[in-house]
């Protein structure tokens, strides 16, 4: 067997690789050891370690009996799950032909050069006249509504899946709902997928709306609960049990992006290709 010759090329690339991926890894791993360690004073050690001195549970124990995380990670499931789902529902319409499409998909479109910051006052009107405060509805409907992105996204990667399919189930007899559900949707797995999790990482991060809509402390969020520790409102800030409840809040969206993965892998492979 011939050995393959290892350019220069390749060996620098991989280091400077190796250079970056500890750059990101370092701290992640100081992050949860750290949570792990037991933190007797208010601020954390300096300088850093990277191994726990003392093993412990005690910032989780801290973060459970200070903070009712269990309450705000329920809150913050529901509205993730809502709005995946209705995401999923008026994303995948975009497979279609009517008089008219390209104009309203610019239209559409357009709404993504506005920022959410210049509409919020008005989408703020609406919600508060709807009664949707402190409710997961009002959350969620804004970005459902003027989210283009998504559109966008299954648009593009419809127009890869070929038309004949649509026409053959028209030939058995098959009606729009029924060609949508048993031959597109299933085809847009991969994609379906890769919004679920962009979604969840969008809504599962977002601060400032909820911020706004959710006033009362049963209907927090994730990241209202940790905003609200952090600054002190609850009383003193405990180092060790910010990182506890912050390691605790990335939980779920990391179960999402593992079971999630492949699909995305496959997602962006088929946008590469032609038929």
């Amino acid at each position: 067997m011939r050995k393959k010759k290892v350019k220069p090329a390749t060996v620098v690339s991989y280091v400077i690789l190796t250079i970056f991926a500890l750059i990101v890894l370092v701290p992640f791993i100081w992050f949860v050891s750290t949570s792990f360690d037991y933190v007797k004073s208010y601020s954390l050690r300096f300088p850093p370690r990277l191994i726990p001195k003392e093993f412990s549970t005690f910032n989780y124990k801290m973060a459970f009996s200070n903070v009712p995380m269990l309450s705000y990670l329920k809150n913050t499931v529901i509205i993730v799950a809502l709005s995946a789902v209705l995401n999923v529902i008026t994303s995948t319409l975009a497979k279609g032909k009517f008089p008219g499409k390209k104009i309203v998909l610019v239209f559409i479109l357009s709404n993504m050069m506005v920022p959410f910051e210049s509409k919020l006052l008005p989408i703020y009107s609406i919600i508060r006249n709807m009664g949707l405060n402190n409710n997961a509805l009002g959350v969620v409907l804004p970005a459902v509504l003027t989210n283009a992105m998504y559109i966008f996204f299954v648009k593009t990667y419809c127009d890869g899946l070929p038309d004949d399919l649509y026409e053959a189930g028209k030939v058995d007899g098959a009606g729009i709902l029924t060609i949508y559900g048993k031959i597109y949707f299933p085809l847009l797995t991969p994609i379906i997928a890769t919004i679920v999790v962009l979604d969840a990482i969008n809504v599962w991060n977002d601060l400032l709306w909820p911020m706004i809509v959710l006033t009362k402390q049963s209907s927090y969020t994730v990241q209202i609960g940790l905003q609200m520790y952090n600054s002190g409102a609850s009383g003193t800030t405990h180092a060790g049990t910010a990182l506890a409840l912050s390691v605790i809040s990335i939980i779920p969206l990391s179960i999402i992006y593992i079971f999630c993965q492949k699909y995305i892998v496959q997602s962006i492979a088929f946008s590469g290709m032609k038929q």
